[in-house]
């Protein structure tokens, strides 16, 4: 009988930049890779498997915290009607996340490094790229995993907890409780689209770095148009279906994923899906 894998120490410690104070995990050798996580729920295997092969950081928002939040929402709540956890979302975004992902990301991978990010933290290494711009751009491989930021489904805005956890798997049963959770779900609207869906599309020409975007084949927080979108607009855009998964494919296919994610971060403009559609099955 074959021994289990152990598990993989993270090193973990708080960094900061500008407003931000966050959580940063560390393990592995080789390219340096951030990712930006807002849930981390059953994301550990795809964890390890990428600490496997390169020297990853993953900052954790759910830690976040903004400087003088406190006088800014009460100032929010007498000019908008709306709930709390919204009103902290505009204020978090307009306070800076992705000039302190740029920076956070220098200070711990160096000049160079590739970014990838899940959901609302793929959404936010979309606008770190877009948004907060350097030259030369640092990231060399973009991979957005489930992002929600172009052609989202309309109907998320509306959901609650239990809305959004029966849209975050492919299969019922292992749908997480999103309420029970430690983390997450209070700073999860911060990431979600703040722009238009044009006004983001029109940006996404000036995506410099190679992008790889992933999807769940069952993923029920985007229109059936999502994929054609990124790949149509972005210039050196590989799009990628993850066969039975749904919007969380990282806890429900991390091999597979932890495989495409791999290869593209490795091989970046050879990576062998080349600009064409594909499907990983199991």
């Amino acid at each position: 009988m074959a021994e289990a894998t152990p598990r993989m120490h993270f090193d973990k410690y708080r960094v900061k930049a500008g407003n931000f104070s966050l959580t940063c995990r560390e393990a592995g050798e080789g390219l340096p890779v951030v990712f930006l996580e807002t849930l981390r729920w059953g994301h550990r295997p795809f964890y390890e498997a990428l600490a496997r092969q390169f020297h990853l950081f993953i900052l954790a928002f759910e830690t976040a915290t903004v400087e003088g939040i406190e006088e800014k929402r009460r100032a929010a709540r007498e000019a908008s009607p709306l709930e709390p956890d919204v009103i902290d979302a505009a204020i978090a975004k307009e306070e800076g996340a992705e000039a302190a992902v740029r920076e956070i990301a220098k200070s711990l991978a160096g000049n160079t490094y590739s970014l990838i990010g899940s959901s609302q933290g793929a959404n936010l290494a979309l606008r770190t790229v877009l948004r907060a711009p350097v030259d030369p751009e640092p990231v060399e491989a973009l991979v957005l995993i489930g992002p929600t930021a172009i052609r989202h489904d309309p109907e998320l805005l509306e959901l609650n907890m239990v809305g959004w956890s029966q849209r975050l798997m492919a299969h019922i049963r292992q749908q997480p409780n999103l309420a029970e959770l430690p983390f997450g779900w209070e700073l999860a609207p911060m990431f979600l689209p703040k722009e238009s869906d044009a006004e983001l599309e029109a940006w996404l020409h000036e995506v410099a770095c190679p992008t790889l975007v992933a999807f769940g084949s069952k993923d029920r927080m985007i229109t059936r148009d999502t994929a054609s979108t990124y790949r149509a607009n972005i210039p050196n855009c590989h799009i990628s279906l993850v066969y039975d998964a749904g919007h969380l494919v990282a806890p429900e296919r991390p091999e597979a994923l932890a495989n495409a994610v791999t290869d593209f971060v490795e091989n970046r403009e050879t990576f062998v899906v080349s600009r064409q559609r594909s499907v990983i099955n199991p």
